[in-house]
């Protein structure tokens, strides 16, 4: 089992999230609405995290998280999505459906 399905599969990752993020990391091409689906069932171990938490998870694989978002909030939406087991990639398309949908958090758009 490679490190990003222990992830999604570890005991800080609500069950549903877990399997959600498993069958998304089989689709052969996720479209907009599979990343609109991905939820957290819940607040898990990476919901409170803030930044001081997450920069851990900064590397060279995930700057491009911090390169693709003007938005804290975004980048730290990111980076909760790579702790629980989703690529870099998908986890930027995750963020980027959900705020064209809902917006930033915390303007008003809750």
């Amino acid at each position: 089992m490679n490190d990003r399905l222990a992830n999604a599969a570890s005991s800080d990752v609500h069950p549903d999230c877990a399997r959600a993020i498993r069958q998304l990391l089989q689709m052969k091409e996720p479209k907009r609405e599979d990343f609109l689906a991905l939820r957290t069932y819940g607040n898990d171990r990476y919901s409170a995290m803030g930044w001081e938490e997450l920069q851990s998870y900064i590397n060279e694989k995930t700057v491009i998280i911090v390169e693709q978002f003007e938005n804290e909030q975004n980048i730290i939406s990111a980076l909760r999505w790579v702790a629980r087991g989703l690529p870099v990639w998908h986890a930027i398309r995750k963020v980027k459906a959900d705020y064209s949908v809902y917006g930033y958090k915390g303007q008003g758009n809750n």
